[in-house]
């Protein structure tokens, strides 16, 4: 009679209950590879068609004119966190820099071709889950109510090329590994989504449910090693102190409220709605699959991680949301394998709608600041050249990226020196609100590269740019008033020379 040990029961359960992790049958793998492949098909061309918009536009908000500057910066030899900072880790802005390599253009078109590459690549990782664990037609709806969804936001969180768009296949990636009981793998792969933007790191609660299940302690150890080394290592790469203190904290102030409960209650409440409108049947659908809660706690606990790190910072960006929907694909996928066809056409339609009406708005909305940040950098294009410094005061990256010109200060935007930010009243400025120990970069930015011209936002009113005018900043201010002579104003922006230039 064979003895068989707690541990050896603990493991045939374990397998027992885990069936969908039980090799496929060799009739299924000989058939699964072209599957993927008309699957990968399918959602490219998904894909492109849905972000159709980006073919057409090339900036869609401030992130992504921010980060073809960065990028900019560092394609004529400047360095990460000390010739150009941010409060983000630093995979976006070097896919920036690569992509503008390899195109020889800063068309942020291209970009945008990679994003849809992106969104196609997570909708396929959630279609390999989906037929892991439940098969049949599931691996098409999950990776197709995750590319509809990802459009059923408004057109700049929907259409950019931004940090969620490239830290979501590499986080979807972390969850499929650690599904199949590859711990290690699953730690490195949630740490390259987490060097793209912090907030996938929150994943790690549903990997180390999945580590503890696997593996025990030691388990937990080698998911916390995976995933620590690649964020060591990048730490050493870019300079210890600068990079602790501009991807962790140096967020003291973003992640602080900062503001009433009541602002935020309100904040949250709208942006919110606006999600779960946009997305009611993806939501439904998600919501019945609470029924089989034990059989699929993972996905549970993937979103309940995913919620955290849509609330951190308590901002809600609609493309915060966008975090949400890989396991939400998944747990709604779950309940269409069962549904009959009428209620299939109907949720179908009831994603769609929506979806497809934010693209439509996508193609049509024109922003004001898109003229006016083209004209301006015609004007800084035909008055300097190309190796002289500018400083655009306000959020307006764009002047930047458009004009090609190099900031004179690592701040692309002057929000680490006025406490400006989204997500919070406009009002909400002041220098005790700076990063701290930005003023003293500033300054020694400044001096270091004095800048040709200088383009102040707050005379237009550039994305609220007029409660922080520079007389409200003497640090500033002074050095505009003694050094610079306003030239010219271009479309209501004030654009400064030195005196020494002017004569």
């Amino acid at each position: 009679m064979r003895v068989e040990t707690t541990e050896s029961i603990r493991s045939s359960a374990l397998a027992e209950h885990e069936s969908v992790d039980a090799r496929p049958r060799p009739s299924r793998v000989r058939g699964a590879a072209p599957r993927a492949a008309w699957l990968a098909l399918l959602f490219v061309l998904m894909a492109t068609v849905l972000h159709l918009p980006g073919f057409y536009k090339q900036v869609f908000n401030p992130d992504e004119a921010y980060l073809a500057t960065q990028a900019q910066v560092l394609q004529h030899g400047g360095r990460l966190y000390q010739d150009t900072v941010d409060r983000k880790p630093p995979v976006a802005p070097y896919l920036y820099a690569t992509v503008f390599t390899v195109t020889g253009s800063s068309d942020l078109r291209w970009m945008h071709v990679l994003a849809i590459l992106a969104h196609a690549a997570t909708a396929l990782l959630l279609a390999a889950e989906a037929r892991r664990r439940w098969g049949g037609r599931t691996p098409l709806y999950a990776g197709a109510l995750y590319l509809i969804a990802a459009v059923a936001l408004l057109p700049g969180d929907a259409q950019a090329a931004n940090f969620e768009v490239f830290m979501l296949p590499a986080m979807t990636a972390a969850m499929v590994l650690a599904a199949r009981g590859r711990v290690r793998d699953s730690g490195l792969a949630l740490s390259v989504a987490t060097l793209t933007k912090q907030t996938a790191a929150v994943t790690l609660l549903p990997l180390a449910w999945w580590a503890w299940r696997r593996q025990r302690w030691r388990g937990l150890g080698v998911l916390g090693l995976a995933f620590v080394v690649p964020i060591v290592v990048a730490a050493l790469v870019f300079g210890v102190y600068n990079f602790v203190f501009w991807v962790w904290t140096g967020n003291g102030g973003y992640l602080s409220p900062g503001v009433g409960i009541g602002y935020l209650w309100r904040l949250g409440l709208h942006n919110t709605g606006f999600f779960v409108r946009a997305n009611v049947a993806l939501l439904v659908l998600a919501a019945l699959a609470w029924r089989a809660r034990r059989k699929d706690l993972d996905l549970w606990l993937w979103t309940a991680s995913a919620i955290i790190g849509v609330v951190a910072g308590f901002r809600f960006f609609g493309h915060y949301y966008l975090q949400l929907l890989p396991p939400l694909a998944l747990l709604a996928a779950s309940q269409l394998e069962r549904v009959t066809r009428p209620v299939l056409v109907a949720a179908s339609v009831v994603a769609l709608v929506p979806a497809l009406w934010l693209v439509g708005d996508a193609l049509q909305t024109s922003h004001h600041e898109v003229s006016v940040y083209r004209d301006v950098a015609r004007y800084v294009d035909s008055h300097t050249s190309p190796d002289q410094p500018i400083f655009v005061w306000g959020h307006f990256p764009e002047v930047y990226w458009a004009a090609d010109r190099r900031p004179a200060t690592r701040f692309v935007t002057t929000g680490a020196l006025t406490g400006e930010s989204g997500g919070r009243p406009a009002s909400l400025v002041g220098e005790d609100l700076a990063v701290p120990g930005a003023w003293k970069l500033f300054r020694s930015d400044m001096h270091d590269h004095p800048p040709a011209l200088i383009i102040d936002t707050s005379t237009a009113n550039i994305r609220n740019a007029h409660y922080y005018p520079p007389s409200r900043f003497p640090q500033f201010g002074d050095e505009l008033r003694r050094d610079y002579r306003q030239v010219a104003t271009v479309r209501g922006v004030a654009i400064y020379a030195r005196i020494s230039d002017v004569g």
